[in-house]
């Protein structure tokens, strides 16, 4: 079964670019393009893996990840953020908020393809 992934980007290239890679891959992937989106996506059909843009109009990463977070149905799955942001400033405060790992944009397709499933690989051996 393929694995259902949630891309929320507000840029239409980096939508279709990493739509394509995860399809590529077998994946199922599902599309959204601002946080308020994704969340309403994410309540009414989960996905094992979300990967959400950290600056969006709207709903941004951050507070995506905090409201998805407090949902006791989303509240384990795992999250990499994509960003321009580069800081270990920056990383750390998005840990704080819930994020499993990064790709920072831009991003070359076998890294975000390999992040994606370690992170998955991750989520799938922590107890239930």
């Amino acid at each position: 079964m393929a694995t259902k992934v949630l891309v929320i980007d507000d840029e239409e290239d980096y939508r279709i670019i990493i739509e394509d890679v995860l399809r590529g891959a077998g994946m199922e992937v599902r599309l959204a393009r601002d946080g308020e989106e994704g969340l309403r996506m994410l309540k009414e059909k989960p996905a094992e893996i979300v990967l959400v843009d950290w600056m969006m109009p709207k709903l941004d990463g951050e507070h995506f990840c905090r409201a998805m977070r407090a949902e006791a149905k989303l509240k384990d799955l795992p999250v990499i953020m994509l960003t321009v942001k580069q800081t270990a400033d920056e990383e750390l405060e998005a840990l704080h908020f819930g994020v499993d790992d990064f790709v920072v944009k831009p991003f070359k397709a076998p890294e975000l393809l390999a992040r994606v499933r370690a992170a998955l690989r991750r989520a799938e051996s922590k107890p239930a």
